[in-house]
């Protein structure tokens, strides 16, 4: 009988999982921007814990991005800089996420900063996720080759300035 109780308590904990919660997540990505009729495509890849986060853009232009819970650090090679900026009122995905709530279609939709987001899973992993900017633009960002909560190196989650860098602080 025990067994029977814990192998039920244990499907359904499963059962009711979200699966939008993770340890770690890391992805391949393309962001579409579109404003006025036209486009632009980046993609990279990206790796978050529920701490910190990195993303590695790749096209249209090399640049990558460090958040913590207090500041995002910008590094651009092709400027040969780097921005520092204060984390404030900056939606980290850790937090779109967490408050995301399932809609009748099976997606999820999260309220940040009077932005809302929609989130598309596919065998239970982000697989998309949509909104509209501040300045109107439609954002769509494609996930693909997701893997959660496998082991990471945290140090690529670490910010390097390269020597000889312009530093901006804002």
């Amino acid at each position: 009988m025990k067994k029977l109780f814990l192998t039920l308590l244990f499907s359904l904990n499963f059962a009711f999982a979200n699966p939008l919660e993770f340890n770690t997540l890391s992805s391949d990505f393309t962001q579409t921007v579109t404003s006025d009729g036209s486009s632009i495509k980046y993609s990279g890849n990206f790796i978050t814990t529920k701490e910190l986060a990195f993303w590695h853009y790749s096209t249209p232009n090399l640049k990558d991005i460090y958040f913590s819970k207090t500041r995002v650090v910008s590094i651009e090679p092709d400027l040969e800089q780097a921005i520092l900026t204060k984390l404030d009122q900056i939606p980290n995905l850790t937090a779109v996420l967490q408050s995301a709530k399932k809609e009748k279609d099976g997606s999820y939709s999260a309220k940040f900063d009077d932005i809302t987001y929609k989130i598309e899973l596919e065998n239970n992993l982000i697989s998309k996720i949509s909104y509209k900017d501040k300045l109107d633009n439609d954002i769509e960002i494609k996930l693909n080759n997701v893997k959660k909560d496998e082991p990471i190196d945290e140090s690529k989650l670490e910010p390097i300035i390269p020597k000889g860098y312009d530093i901006i602080t804002q």
